[in-house]
């Protein structure tokens, strides 16, 4: 899960990330665990705008690593890319923070509410679902393991209900799903 960064664009296009207590960097395609793990929340809450940017970058997709940094270089500059010191982009429970971005395109792009700003998929899923039922009784740890899943899929489950829920911690969602919890048990 990444927290503690902020991203910004810089005059000469590029996108530098700053990292809380780390020297700012340059992004590019050899940052493969930034890249990935924001692929992957973008295409499990904003999955128009991860649609949107395969299609844009598809004649890149022959080179893997190229293509999602496409992808993700084209994002942060739509959504994160004013150097701001009073949020982070991404916080430390790792929650997104859109910017309104100056853009010359604005009004007249046709990306704008799919790539900048784009409209999240807040309904949970049915796996997050029955892992916020599970956090009701048990650890991370303990749903990892029953589960046979990863502590690390736990984790990024945990993420995705959180920022969908625009909730910081997991007691918050023990108290979401236990006021939902009758709902869900006439559907299940």
């Amino acid at each position: 899960m990444l927290t503690n960064i902020e991203f910004y664009n810089t005059p000469g296009g590029d996108v530098a990330c700053k990292q809380v207590d780390q020297a700012m960097f340059i992004l590019n395609e050899s940052h493969t665990d930034i890249i990935e793990n924001m692929l992957s929340v973008i295409n499990e809450l904003w999955p128009d705008a991860f649609k949107c940017l395969s299609e844009i970058y598809s004649k890149s997709s022959m080179n893997k690593r190229y293509y999602e940094y496409l992808m993700i270089h084209r994002f942060v500059r739509c959504n994160f890319g004013a150097y701001d010191t009073q949020q982070l982009d991404i916080d430390s429970f790792g929650s997104w923070h859109f910017e309104q971005v100056p853009c010359p395109l604005r009004g007249e792009c046709k990306f704008e509410y799919m790539l900048c700003n784009p409209k999240m998929k807040t309904k949970l899923s049915d796996r997050e679902t029955e892992i916020a039922m599970l956090l009701c009784t048990k650890t991370p740890e303990e749903i990892a393991s029953d589960n046979s899943i990863s502590l690390r899929t736990v984790y990024n489950h945990i993420n995705n209900i959180k920022i969908r829920l625009k909730v910081r911690t997991i007691g918050q969602i023990v108290s979401w799903y236990k006021s939902i919890e009758h709902d869900v048990k006439t559907v299940f």
